[in-house]
């Protein structure tokens, strides 16, 4: 009896080792990934006139994904038409469109060396009634944050004769879109921010905003110095 009971556990190790071993392979990952980085093969089959991406070379990364983890030192760039996060992997072989869900910020320097942080935002699309997710540049944040999403839109067209026809060409270019964050953590958004369509946000501090901007000699003509407003404002009114 004790011989026929070692020789059926025996018999049914074996049987579900080769279960085990028949499993089909998860093939939702590729084995080059980080362990903790998904997505899917990219291949930029849109050519067009202009750079897709907000940063020209591959940058060294780091990425905070939706599990609290960080991953480090990966060659990323920003794809600002698709908005994604292209992954090159460490053999410079292949190029991923990480998974957008599983991102929460990431981190990279730029040409100068200075520090870029962005954030995937949830905001409201008015004309469908849903949310949806973005990535945007985190440009100063507190009581009233300011965030810019780094879109590449079609821009402009061009003609050019070749052969003896007439070709258009689609232009590309940067089209940054604005996010301010309010007092009551809604966002205002604006293709362009100017002084009287700032001040419309904020009625009731309307007149300690103008001495601010009186005393400081500040104006809306850069994106540097509406910065430096926010940041003022969080300062000395908020």
């Amino acid at each position: 009896m004790k011989c026929f009971f070692f020789l059926a556990c025996i018999l049914f190790s074996l049987s579900a080792n080769s279960q085990l071993n028949s499993l089909p392979l998860v093939t939702g990952v590729d084995s080059i990934f980080s362990r903790r980085l998904t997505g899917e093969t990219y291949m930029d089959v849109m050519k067009i006139n202009g750079n897709q991406s907000v940063n020209d070379d591959w940058v060294d990364g780091d990425i905070l994904l939706s599990s609290g983890e960080k991953v480090y030192q990966n060659k990323i760039k920003y794809n600002g038409l698709l908005d994604e996060v292209i992954w090159l992997n460490s053999s410079g072989s292949h190029e991923f469109k990480l998974d957008k869900q599983l991102i929460c910020e990431f981190w990279y320097k730029d040409a100068k060396g200075e520090s870029v942080h962005f954030k995937k935002i949830h905001i409201v699309k008015q004309a469908a009634n849903n949310l949806s997710e973005i990535f945007t540049e985190v440009v100063t944040e507190g009581k009233v944050s300011l965030y810019i999403q780094r879109r590449i839109r079609k821009i402009d067209v061009e003609t050019r004769f070749k052969d003896d026809k007439l070709y258009t060409i689609d232009i590309f270019g940067p089209e940054p879109l604005y996010f301010i964050k309010l007092l009551a953590n809604n966002y205002a958004v604006m293709n362009k921010i100017t002084r009287n369509s700032f001040l419309k946000l904020f009625p009731t501090e309307r007149k300690s905003i103008l001495k601010l901007l009186s005393k400081n000699h500040l104006n809306f003509k850069t994106e540097s110095s509406v910065v430096r407003i926010i940041e003022l404002m969080n300062k000395e009114i908020f």
